[in-house]
């Protein structure tokens, strides 16, 4: 654009409708509206720039050069780079809105700091690298079959969860995958596109948390400059799965409601460790892209609540490293009751990390407790003996249980403060305490 045709009011005011930084002048140079971010760059407060000369602050070396004089004398959009006070280089752009006679009345300017253009240059040239990548791939991964993996669903939780997922995965409707960092959310991201009628078409992972605002379209349309395909247009036909919803700001959320709200050719699998109804609340989530994105939603509990997807784990892993070092290793009973009743945070990946170390760093085919990390060994107080011949799991589960729960009493003064240690509700702990100090310990297993 070279040239507008345009009269803004003149009054001095400071606009709140644009996220850049924008400066009106008239052509003598004095400041006659500005954006609520101008004079960032330049260590000045919008209300400090109101009617201030360009010329007054060229001479305090404050813009340097002033673009003002520049394109009134050559009628022209004008682009330069601007010298801050603090040393910084800022990219900004001049152009001359003209009056009914063809002169030069104002001039409006706008400006971005050049590592910002340079993050946003790198990240565009990533972006293509990674579409091409992808587009290489998508006939190989057309002719797969996705399997469930990554994680383990045996639990009651799990099963609902599973047979939520089918459900959703037989119609073309938006999820929402809630959970903890690791509890396998991704995994069945991937077994709802295996058993859509999508399957044939392409599955993208996109991870919303590394998209800077000022691309956030770019992303998803592509540049039609080079014909670059962004995601929503890689993910046709096929599932587009947004991961770390949540972290998305609320300017990015806008765009990308209006992406979404256009199209119905790809389904949208959104991935959120944060539950979107809480953020919803906060005023940090806008609902009209909750709308779009939850008409179903699946909640992946914690490894540590899921306790029968936690013991089928500890033994799949075991099995799995044990083949790919060539071992024969074996847990001791303790270290096996002592794993079930860890908190496991990182669930998934911590185990499996865990499990590894184990593994790698026990000098013996069996793994005793002293091969655990320092981190993860039990005090004296929390050692469990007990023989697992013969035992049901869930006859062994109620015991760690127990144990757990007696060792708990004797840290905290509450009940209140253990369910927040156990992250369950403090009834839960009054139900359980009441259960298992009716009977001595050792009453539990023989």
């Amino acid at each position: 654009m070279n040239s507008m045709h345009l009269l803004p009011n003149t009054d001095e005011e400071i606009m709140d409708t644009h996220d850049e930084d924008i400066i009106i002048t008239t052509r003598e140079g004095k400041i006659i509206k500005v954006t609520h971010i101008s004079g960032e760059h330049y260590g000045m407060s919008p209300s400090e720039l109101l009617g201030k000369s360009v010329l007054d602050l060229q001479a305090q070396g404050i813009f340097s050069p002033a673009i003002t004089p520049e394109v009134v004398n050559k009628r022209k959009k004008i682009v330069t780079v601007q010298m801050t006070p603090s040393g910084r280089k800022v990219l900004i752009t001049g152009i001359p809105l003209f009056n009914e006679k063809r002169e030069v009345e104002f001039v409006i300017s706008y400006s971005y700091e050049l590592s910002e253009l340079i993050v946003m240059k790198e990240y565009l040239q990533d972006l293509e690298t990674e579409m091409s990548k992808v587009k290489e791939e998508l006939a190989h991964l057309r002719d797969q079959h996705i399997q469930i993996d990554g994680s383990i669903m045996e639990s009651q939780s799990s099963a609902y969860a599973i047979k939520t997922a089918l459900k959703v995965a037989r119609i073309d409707a938006s999820v929402v995958i809630q959970g903890e960092h690791g509890v396998g959310k991704t995994s069945l991201a991937k077994f709802i596109h295996s058993q859509s009628r999508q399957r044939e078409g392409a599955f993208i992972e996109v991870n919303c948390s590394t998209i800077p605002d000022a691309i956030i379209e770019t992303a998803f349309t592509g540049r039609p400059d080079s014909n670059s395909q962004g995601y929503l247009s890689l993910a046709s036909g096929g599932s587009l799965v947004l991961k770390e919803i949540d972290q998305l700001s609320l300017a990015s959320q806008s765009i990308l409601f209006h992406l979404l709200n256009n199209q119905t050719n790809t389904r949208i699998i959104a991935v959120s460790e944060t539950p979107l109804d809480e953020i919803v609340n906060q005023g940090k989530f806008r609902k009209d892209l909750f709308y779009i994105l939850h008409i179903a939603s699946i909640y992946l509990k914690p490894l540590r609540e899921r306790p029968e997807d936690l013991e089928k784990a500890i033994s799949l892993y075991l099995q799995e490293l044990n083949e790919k070092y060539q071992y024969k290793k074996k847990l001791a009973d303790d270290v096996y009751i002592h794993l079930l009743q860890l908190e496991w945070k990182g669930n998934f990946r911590e185990l499996k990390n865990v499990m590894e170390r184990l593994v790698i760093g026990s000098e013996t085919n069996i793994i005793t407790l002293q091969d655990l990390p320092l981190q993860y060994q039990p005090s004296e107080g929390e050692q469990i003996g007990i023989e697992l011949d013969g035992q049901t799991l869930p006859h062994i589960l109620e015991f760690v249980e127990k144990k757990v729960m007696l060792n708990t009493q004797k840290r905290y003064k509450t009940t209140t403060e253990m369910a927040h240690a156990l992250g369950i509700s403090q009834p839960s702990v009054v139900r359980k305490l009441k259960k298992y100090s009716s009977a001595p310990l050792g009453d539990e297993i023989e």
